[in-house]
């Protein structure tokens, strides 16, 4: 039976009735509000979907489906047993649904609004401003594992490499990093202790003016920390930072792993090419699943400068 018809069909029904629940739907009735009792898991996402389209929210049905699966106990809408897609949502479910639905229309990242989101199997915990960890970082996890278990130091030996990661946000690389390699040392910008092997960042790296144009933001409903998206007016401060200090961070051979803005890995080679005291060389571009160049490994040839002053 078609979704309006079995609207109406509950709302005739439910004039004048006392109890129930098709008269609670009636007496209840909200903006946005789909009737309680008698809409399934399925017709929620469908209905939310079509109010996020209205109103021109990203990713319609996938925020609507999050949301519905999240009220249910599940991770997606996908891994939800089918009765639980069939079955009536209870009046609490609903009033849930639309609480969460109503911050995904004051444009919430879903990963804020659920409180959590998965990274390399790891859930992490997400509120704002902290940085959202991309689904593209994972893949950057995946080359720097690639890349140190394939170093010719063996796993836990005595001053083997040490891991820095560099803007981390929620921790997801180093968590990511750790708890898969838990025998190696790893830290964040906040530890000190020179010389480290391998370091990897994802960086502010947006440019000022394409940042500071962004509708969200424009429209005064941005949630992640401004400093976490502004790189400066080509995107690259943070970068030429990073590697400016280089020279005092890294072992001879050690690496730098970056995840940057598509334009910046040109710039990058340029930059590293107008600093040869620096003795980095840019060894490796890979590509995001979007076929978007965005990850950088660069290499330190040539020995270690002496200890940083602190100011």
């Amino acid at each position: 039976m078609e979704l309006g018809d079995r609207m109406l069909r509950a709302l005739l029904s439910g004039l004048g009735r006392k109890g129930g629940t098709r008269g609670w739907a009636f007496s209840s009735w909200q903006p946005y509000l789909p009737l309680a009792g008698l809409l399934s898991a399925t017709e929620v996402v469908s209905h939310w979907t079509a109010v996020f389209e209205k109103r021109g929210i990203p990713e319609a049905q996938a925020s609507s489906e999050y949301i519905v699966a999240h009220v249910l106990g599940a991770k997606t809408f996908q891994s939800l047993r089918p009765v639980l897609r069939t079955q009536p949502l209870s009046p609490w479910q609903l009033q849930h649904v639309q609480k969460l639905s109503s911050c995904r229309l004051q444009r919430m990242p879903v990963q804020y609004i659920l409180g959590e989101w998965d990274f390399q199997g790891l859930s992490l915990k997400m509120a704002p401003p902290v940085f959202i960890p991309r689904p593209e970082t994972e893949e950057l996890v995946e080359w720097v594992l690639k890349e140190v278990t394939q170093s010719s130091c063996p796993m836990g030996a005595q001053g083997g490499p040490l891991i820095l990661e560099v803007g981390c946000g929620s921790g997801a690389i180093s968590l990511s990093l750790l708890s898969q390699l838990p025998q190696r040392g790893a830290g964040h910008t906040s530890c000190p202790g020179a010389p480290w092997t391998w370091s990897s960042a994802t960086l502010p790296t947006s440019s000022t003016k394409t940042w500071s144009s962004w509708p969200l933001r424009s429209a005064g409903t941005g949630y992640e920390d401004p400093v976490a998206l502004d790189g400066g007016e080509e995107g690259m401060d943070i970068i030429t930072h990073i590697l400016a200090l280089a020279p005092w961070l890294l072992k001879d051979s050690g690496s730098i792993f970056l995840e940057v803005d598509p334009r910046h890995p040109e710039l990058v080679g340029s930059w590293l090419q107008s600093r040869p005291d620096l003795s980095l060389d840019l060894v490796a571009v890979r590509k995001d699943f979007c076929g978007r160049p965005r990850f950088l490994h660069i290499r330190r040839s040539g020995p270690q400068c002496g200890c940083l002053m602190e100011a």
